[in-house]
């Protein structure tokens, strides 16, 4: 890949995970606040039922992680210098934090 097109590139992921991320985070709070219990709780918001919504959220969930992939793939140098040149054990901790969070969801009960 040339330079520019790298440059554009990034740039293009990171917008994508920041109107991700805010669409993600309305969706969740749409479902949570919008239609909680209670006397004259709607049945659809902007013609969503809660479903929909749900279904709206769980696809910009994936998309997001997608993106995150991607975005932590293309600095991987970066991660690799970070982590193998400053051997700082503040650092270490929160890259092992990080990866359990990520990791004991999928292997849990």
């Amino acid at each position: 890949m040339s330079t520019p097109f790298r440059l554009w590139f990034d740039r293009g992921v990171n917008l994508a995970m920041l109107w991700t991320g805010s669409a993600l985070a309305g969706s969740g709070l749409v479902m949570e606040f919008r239609f909680e219990p209670g006397p004259g709780r709607p049945l659809t918001v902007w013609g969503l039922d809660w479903n929909a919504w749900a279904t709206l959220h769980y696809t910009l969930g994936l998309i997001m992680l997608g993106l995150i992939t991607i975005h932590v793939w293309r600095h991987r140098t970066w991660w690799k210098n970070v982590l193998c040149r400053q051997r700082s054990i503040a650092l270490i901790l929160v890259f092992i934090v990080a990866l359990c969070l990520l990791l004991v969801p999928m292997f849990g009960p």
